[in-house]
């Protein structure tokens, strides 16, 4: 009995911490983008392009 319930417990916790990594990674990727996206927003702005500036600004939102 004490078999059974380790080896249901580590396919739980393995599972559980594969979450938490793939949402660290997903975080970090994210403000990376965001960054990005921002960077650009200043670019475009400095270079008169308000077109491409507003879909950019659409696109932070959604972010």
């Amino acid at each position: 009995m004490e078999i059974m319930k380790e080896k249901t417990i580590k396919p739980a916790r393995q599972w559980s911490e594969n979450i938490k990594r793939r949402h660290s990674l997903e975080a970090e990727f994210y403000s990376e983008l965001r960054c990005w996206v921002q960077h650009a927003i200043l670019e475009a702005e400095k270079r008169g392009n308000f077109e491409k500036k507003d879909q950019l600004l659409s696109l932070l939102r959604e972010l």
